[in-house]
């Protein structure tokens, strides 16, 4: 393939909560990316106030300053605004995301760009063989099978950071918040083929057995946000007349249950079942009126929503204009 030919792939690494040898981890990316005969950018995306990233960084892009780029934010940010920050100034027809971190093991860069060649519109590394403690192995099988129950997906390592994507997902799927942990579920709700490559975990890679009580609890309502964006997104009110007409039901049962006993002499006062039966009847019809809100909302506006992409377009040509009849 002639320089011309050459494919440009944009490598992300987003700096932002924790950090091991960037020197390493570039020049493993680098040795495994040249192997695919293709040309090359980085894009090291930093916070603010993260001085031995930043030097780091800098010291790659002086070694290198045609191909490496380093992007400093002015404020603290979170990884998925630096990814769409720096796909906004990457220019590659080939995304690649690494963390900062030493995490799949770098030789599974060229078998996402195989999966990529073979039809793949999106592979991400599926990290096996892990060296990590039970308590953390426990938490992660846990949370790739409740986003997959939640997602109905198959995807066993959702969250891994080690990706090759086509420049047309990363059109299409808006990345915000911390859906960049989703992007795979995203896109294949899109219709984009996707590939889970099962990969070794670096032998260094030493991530860390617990988080905060807030970070559980982040992820807790991302699952449930990715819960309604893939199942519920056209029809709000199957996910809410449900809850609503649950709660509903058993609020009206409990008010009948009540009236009935106080028509028998049973009297209302010092009653709390009541207040219950009342407080569920009301969230119960509440949770139905969001529904129908969201229906209408979606009714008028539908059009401007799209949730699928068309793949491919087989047109036939039309028939030619048969000549007017000889007079």
């Amino acid at each position: 393939m002639s320089d011309s030919q050459r494919r440009l792939v944009s490598v992300l690494i987003p700096v932002i909560e924790r950090m091991d040898d960037l020197a390493a981890i570039h020049r493993e990316a680098l040795a495994e990316l040249e192997k695919r005969d293709v040309d090359l950018e980085f894009f090291y995306l930093v916070n603010p106030y993260f001085e031995h990233a930043l030097e780091q960084s800098q010291a790659l892009h002086q070694r290198d300053p045609g191909r490496v780029h380093l992007l400093r934010f002015s404020r603290p940010t979170d990884e998925a605004t630096a990814l769409a920050t720096g796909f906004s100034h990457s220019r590659g027809e080939i995304i690649v995301t690494l963390p900062a971190y030493f995490d799949a093991d770098m030789t599974s860069l060229g078998q996402l760009f195989e999966a990529l060649e073979s039809g793949a519109d999106m592979a991400f590394a599926s990290r096996t063989n892990r060296h990590e403690g039970a308590l953390k192995r426990i938490q992660t099988v846990g949370f790739n099978r409740l986003v997959s129950w939640a997602t109905r997906t198959r995807f066993v390592d959702i969250a891994s950071g080690t990706r090759a994507i086509r420049r047309e997902v990363l059109d299409e799927v808006p990345i915000y918040g911390d859906f960049h942990r989703f992007l795979p579920v995203l896109a294949e709700r899109l219709g984009f083929a996707i590939a889970e490559v099962p990969t070794p975990q670096h032998p260094e890679a030493n991530p860390p057995l617990v988080y905060s009580p807030r970070t559980y609890l982040w992820r807790a309502i991302d699952i449930l946000s990715v819960f309604f964006l893939s199942r519920f997104t056209r029809r709000p009110l199957r996910l809410f007349g449900a809850v609503g007409s649950g709660f509903g039901l058993l609020g009206a049962g409990i008010v009948v249950v009540v009236g009935i006993q106080r028509l028998l002499g049973q009297p209302l006062a010092d009653r709390p079942i009541l207040v219950l039966g009342v407080l569920l009847l009301g969230l119960g019809v509440q949770a139905v009126t969001i529904g129908l809100l969201g229906e209408l909302l979606l009714f008028f506006h539908a059009r401007d929503i799209p949730d699928y992409r068309v793949g491919e377009v087989f047109e036939g040509k039309a028939p030619p204009p048969e000549p007017p009849p000889a007079s």
